[in-house]
């Protein structure tokens, strides 16, 4: 029964204190469940997650009553002061650990008698990453080993540290809101099954729409993905015995994202990837350019694919038509020269599916001559910079011998931003706009968090030259949306960080944002041909 069961197993109702994320009723919840086809919900209070988990917990129920669908998951802390009392998981389906958030420890003797309570209770138990680490979800499963726990948004810089716990904690979980390592679903599935697999998106937090379109092009079995979709959640839940069918998605989101990929260069009717309808009415595949892509290694992170034939495969699942890549040694090693030869070469046998930002380090002057010349290459695209890595802020003059470089050839600059830093922050790329108004300067990230969408946008209303890019770890439909509203959908790029993260997670954040079908159109491929020079793709598939 639970093959015809979707479960989100992770979502958030109620307001928050500021507008970095929406602010769910139940309502909204119930429309999100319908909007994806999606039997239950498992949720959370909002105001026990940012005031008081105990009354938050008690509002919960109130607001879920009459909602069937909408399942209480409670969030606690250590017991030890009473605050929570002694029903503290009655009628909750799970619980949820905010230790960073709420000032405890999980592995600290303040969390005794709360293990003693989780272990009575039996009831799975959530967590997300961000709130411990690795060693405290270690620590967690040792002291609770027959219940079980479920990590979510582990991102992509964790392998290194999770697959060692999942090996030796076998009630150990994952969730979809943010399994971000590229073909990292189908990794974890393979190697532990899709029974410690559940989709949650983390809504409204976390962007809905991109988990969705992970699983739905997943190289999971139909069984398999099934599992996912419900089938672990309605174990962990107790609801195998009786679960409610899966309803009929009540608008086109769920059918868009979960239309089978094509391979590119090959469009049997009727099949593709999402379409969308122009203007006469008529539908089209949409044509999917990735600016932001690399090939190559990362030093603090293992990543499974970092090669050209398995970037492209995870193109392919997308219906992503060309990708726009930097070589990673060629940003984080010293001989940067050698990184961007790599970068040309892959580039050169795939030519119709990638070209290249060249990297340009600004403390090596000395390559301006090499990257001159490959300016002139068909293959290329433009200069990729990251201040960060190369300790320079973007609006030093060590940069000044790049940007000339880049005015004389008429070409752009993708530059790294991530907010609040001094060397990369959006701010900063105002002051170079404004010394070169002529350069088309991308922030990269558009800034990376909400602090950073924010900031793009201000500098992006000041400067026109600046464009945004829309790959990251927080970025959502909703400051999609804000993004095209301010800037205009022309000054927008899709990008994915593959293959640092799993270009699904990017490309179905752009198609479920809810953009007008001339904006999407232009966000995904559009504004990418024009400002990097790409030509126009055939009408049958083609590049």
């Amino acid at each position: 029964m639970t093959g015809d069961v979707r479960i989100d197993a992770n979502v958030v109702v109620g307001p928050w204190p500021s507008d970095a994320h929406a602010s769910w009723t139940v309502d909204d919840v119930e429309r999100h469940l319908d909007r994806y086809g999606l039997s239950y919900g498992l949720v959370r209070s909002a105001l026990a997650v940012t005031y008081d988990a105990p009354s938050g917990n008690s509002s919960l129920l109130k607001e879920v009553e009459g909602h069937p669908r909408l399942l209480p998951s409670f969030v606690l802390g250590p017991l030890d002061c009473g605050e929570h009392g002694a029903d503290a998981v009655a009628e909750a389906k799970a619980i949820w650990l905010l230790p960073a958030r709420h000032g405890w420890n999980l592995t600290g003797p303040e969390a005794g008698s709360l293990q003693d309570v989780l272990r009575r209770a039996g009831l799975p138990v959530f967590v997300e990453l961000e709130e411990t680490d690795w060693s405290g979800i270690d620590a967690l499963c040792a002291a609770l080993p027959d219940v079980d726990v479920v990590v979510c948004g582990i991102g992509y810089r964790t392998l290194r540290q999770a697959l060692p716990v999942m090996d030796r904690r076998p009630r150990l979980h994952l969730d979809l809101s943010y399994l971000a390592a590229l073909d990292g679903l189908e990794l974890f599935a393979a190697r532990y099954g899709a029974s410690r697999l559940l989709f949650g998106t983390g809504a409204p937090v976390r962007d809905e729409a991109a988990p969705s379109f992970l699983l739905e092009r997943s190289g999971l079995s139909a069984d398999d993905r099934a599992m996912v979709a419900g089938g672990t959640a309605a174990r962990l839940l107790g609801l195998a015995g009786g679960v409610a069918a899966q309803p009929t998605p009540a608008d086109a989101v769920h059918a868009t994202l979960s239309q089978p990929a094509r391979r590119v260069g090959a469009l049997p009717a009727g099949r593709g990837p999402a379409t969308v309808a122009n203007r006469a009415g008529r539908t089209e595949y949409p044509d999917i350019v990735d600016a932001h892509a690399h090939l190559g290694r990362w030093p603090s992170s293992w990543l499974p694919h970092p090669e050209a034939d398995t970037l492209l495969a995870a193109y392919d699942r997308t219906g992503t038509r060309h990708a726009v890549i930097s070589h990673l040694s060629a940003i984080w090693g010293g001989d940067t020269p050698a990184g961007n030869a790599a970068a040309l070469a892959a580039a050169a046998a795939h030519p119709d599916r990638l070209s290249v930002w060249l990297v340009a380090n600004p403390n090596r002057p000395q390559d301006a001559g090499l990257l001159a010349e490959q300016l002139g290459s068909p293959l290329v695209r433009g200069f990729k910079v990251h201040p960060d890595t190369h300790d320079c802020p973007i609006d030093d003059a060590r940069y000044d011998w790049v940007w000339r470089l880049a005015l004389n050839a008429s070409v752009p600059v993708l530059a790294h931003g991530f907010a609040g830093t001094t060397h990369s922050d959006p701010l900063l790329f105002g002051h170079v706009a404004a010394r070169h108004p002529g350069l088309p300067l991308i922030v990269g990230h558009s800034g990376a968090t909400v602090d950073g969408f924010r900031r793009t946008i201000d500098v992006g209303l000041r400067y026109p030259s600046i464009l945004a890019e829309t790959c990251g770890s927080w970025m959502t439909g909703r400051w999609l949306r804000r993004l095209v509203a301010a800037l205009g959908a022309s000054r927008v790029l899709h990008g994915t960080d593959a293959c640092l993260i799993d270009p699904r997670y990017g490309v179905g954040r752009v198609l479920g944002a809810g953009l007008d079908p001339a904006d999407l159109a232009l966000v995904l491929g559009g504004n990418a041909r024009r400002v990097l020079g790409l030509s126009s793709p055939s009408p049958l598939g083609g590049h």
